[in-house]
């Protein structure tokens, strides 16, 4: 399913200026802060290994990857969608303070996230 261009999307995108978690065109995440993003999505019910493998073998940049999760079914929950990039978006699009901040915060009782359009 292909979604049209959202506020959501140009709110994601507008973050690029904010990353300072890549080196050229690629991340720079370890394997372990990748896997923080991938747990989230799989305890949202989307693809923990689709998430993995677009992180740490293409390497997108968050923004990015993000991005084409808001496009399309990238990871496969439009739940998992939803709690990335509010805290993408609360974290002011800063990689370290967003993976901190899904390692910190109970998005199961915290549900904030529910009001992302997509």
């Amino acid at each position: 399913m292909v979604r049209k261009m959202s506020d959501t999307w140009d709110k994601v995108m507008a973050m690029k200026t904010k990353d300072t978690r890549h080196k050229g065109v690629a991340n720079n995440l370890t394997g372990d802060e990748a896997e923080v993003i991938a747990m989230t999505v799989d305890f949202f019910g989307g693809s923990a290994r689709q998430t993995y493998a677009d992180l740490m073998i293409p390497r997108y940049r968050i923004f990015d990857f993000l991005g084409m999760c808001v496009m399309g079914d990238r990871v496969g929950s439009e739940e998992a969608t939803k709690v990335l990039v509010h805290s993408f978006l609360k974290s002011g699009g800063d990689v370290d303070k967003f993976i901190q901040d899904l390692r910190e915060t109970d998005y199961d009782v915290d549900h904030k996230w529910e009001e992302i359009e997509l």
